[in-house]
């Protein structure tokens, strides 16, 4: 039963690391992801994008395989505004959608800046870390969860037979 114990408080340490390196992964992405933009005021001719610049919800990534790059578009031509932003334009060639980072876009009333090939490679590898984290933590979990249940049995077994030496009767 000890060892029992002792397994789960071991294991437990490595959940903890697996969730703070993925977490100082998904930062870093959402700076990247995030960076600042071009504002102009709105003047001249500009197209519109209604209602906002995004459908709403985000699909989480499948970090361990999605490669962002197969993913990005380049939708935005000339100069581009939104209903969200009345009094704004922005520069589409300097814009992007991606369907695979949308998930740590942080203000959805701006359109985000156009990823460069390194920046993508970069983020590649970060979701690499995450979904390797995820996978590790996971997998620690299972590791705790089987441990307890083993405790379980082991303490329910004891239980048992200290509970059959009790109805023996003496010789």
């Amino acid at each position: 039963m000890l060892t029992v114990v002792a397994a789960i408080f071991w294991t437990l340490p490595g959940i903890g690391k697996a969730n703070a390196e993925a977490a100082r992964a998904e930062q870093q992405v959402v700076e990247i992801v995030n960076q600042r933009i071009t504002h102009l005021p709105r003047s001249g001719s500009f197209t519109v994008f209604s209602p906002g610049w995004f459908h709403a919800g985000a699909t989480k990534p499948d970090f361990s395989n999605v490669d962002i790059r197969t993913t990005q578009e380049r939708i935005y031509e000339g100069h581009v505004t939104s209903d969200l932003n009345p009094t704004e334009m922005f520069i589409g060639s300097e814009l992007e959608f991606n369907a695979m980072t949308k998930y740590f876009y942080t203000d959805q009333t701006l359109p985000k800046k156009r990823l460069s090939d390194t920046e993508m490679v970069e983020i590649n590898g970060l979701y690499r870390v995450i979904g390797h984290d995820e996978q590790t933590a996971l997998m620690r979990w299972l590791v705790v969860i089987g441990l307890a249940v083993v405790g379980l049995c082991l303490a329910s077994a004891l239980l048992l037979q200290i509970g059959r030496t009790r109805q023996l009767p003496a010789a």
